[in-house]
């Protein structure tokens, strides 16, 4: 079983989450991200980008836009 520790959303101490479990996630005000598993809801600290990366153990919210491969960087240029 692989854990994640994540410090809790405004409160002291850390809970450990088990990716697998995770349903859905939900960006909260400031640096806040919801986790549910099912109806079950957990408050973590971190931006969406951060918690979806060291959920899924992958770079790909973070990702480098390139505006060659990318129609909306390519836009913005």
């Amino acid at each position: 079983m692989q854990m994640i520790v994540f410090k809790k959303a405004g409160e002291p101490g850390k809970v450990a989450v088990n990716p697998a479990l995770v349903t859905h996630l939900r960006s909260g005000p400031g640096n806040f991200v919801d986790l549910y598993f099912g109806e079950v809801k957990v408050a973590v600290e971190g931006a969406f980008e951060d918690v979806v990366n060291r959920l899924s153990g992958a770079e790909i919210a973070k990702r480098e836009r390139d505006p060659a491969r990318d129609w909306y960087s390519a836009l913005k240029v």
